[in-house]
């Protein structure tokens, strides 16, 4: 388990480059519910947090080797980001149907982006049979830095909502989930955590409730995508601390990221799933407040426009 005392200082660590992001009252979406804005976080995602405190951690051997990863987009442009803060080499597999504005994004830092493979899984295959020659592997969500660093997202929840009784989070390797559900639990263990899955990416739903859902990859929850990686310690971490799982389809994405934009927001597929889950299977009465995750904001024009367009069917169905 991820102790407390990991995710305050993962706090300290990153707090002299990142600020607090808000929390924004979502009157749409039902009494006493606020989105939590990880969307206009440096890098547009909750990523940055712990890919800076995973950096941050390494020490000057392991500094000088540089890092590896695997990423569908987000985890890409924060672990960029943070290699060129840190001034660590970066190395980043990316599968050849990455969105265009996120393999730019990881360009734009200074880091190394290789396409390959048709998927998440694929790309991440290829990046585990590099790691350690000579880079260390940083993984997107099986990294206890990493995980760490995503909690701090719950103690500024709890901060900015001391009265917070449900939070709702996007879910797919669980890194997210682990790290904030760890936090909210362990200052308040009464506090009611949602998971969400996309129906295309629903590994720890099936795990959650016995399932066999098959994974879809043509979706717009593109950062979701993957399963959840054999051993992974983000596993046991949301079994143990996450209450219920939901599942959300595509029409219900796409109707959140339109929800979004018409608030103001730019919120990408796999971030916008906590409010699909609003909108559709969750219901929006609590006992208290409700905070839903907006995990991040990358996303394609091209996607946008499909949104936008209702009468376009988009091919995940």
């Amino acid at each position: 388990m991820i102790r407390l005392d990991e995710i305050n200082q993962a706090q300290a660590r990153i707090a002299p480059y990142l600020t607090p992001t808000p929390l924004e009252a979502a009157a749409g979406l039902g009494k006493d519910v606020w989105l939590k804005l990880e969307n206009i976080n440096k890098t547009h995602s909750f990523k940055i947090r712990g890919a800076l405190n995973a950096l941050l951690s390494l020490g000057e051997k392991a500094r000088e080797r540089g890092v590896i990863a695997a990423s569908s987009g987000n985890h890409a442009g924060a672990l960029a980001y943070a290699a060129q803060l840190s001034g660590v080499s970066a190395q980043i597999f990316m599968p050849k149907t990455t969105p265009q504005k996120k393999i730019a994004n990881v360009r734009h830092c200074g880091a190394e982006a290789i396409l390959f493979g048709d998927n998440y899984d694929e790309a991440e295959s290829e990046a585990l049979r590099r790691a350690g020659n000579p880079r260390v592997w940083i993984s997107p969500y099986n990294d206890r830095a990493v995980i760490a660093g995503t909690g701090t997202i719950g103690l500024e929840i709890l901060d900015q909502l001391p009265e917070v009784a449900r939070v709702i989070i996007p879910v797919s390797g669980g890194g997210l989930m682990a790290g904030v559900a760890t936090a909210l639990k362990l200052r308040k263990p009464e506090i009611d955590i949602i998971g969400v899955n996309a129906r295309s990416a629903p590994a720890l739903y099936n795990i959650f409730y016995s399932r066999h859902l098959p994974q879809v990859w043509d979706t717009l929850a593109d950062a979701l995508s993957g399963e959840i990686e054999v051993g992974s310690i983000t596993l046991p971490i949301c079994l143990r601390h996450m209450d219920d799982i939901a599942l959300v389809d595509e029409a219900g994405i796409a109707a959140a990221m339109r929800a979004m934009l018409a608030a103001g927001w730019v919120v990408e597929g796999g971030g916008a799933v906590g409010v699909a889950a609003l909108l559709g299977n969750v219901s929006r009465a609590a006992n208290g407040a409700t905070v839903v995750v907006l995990s991040g904001g990358n996303v394609d024009l091209s996607v946008l426009r499909r949104v936008l367009s209702p009468h376009l069917k988009w091919r995940g169905g």
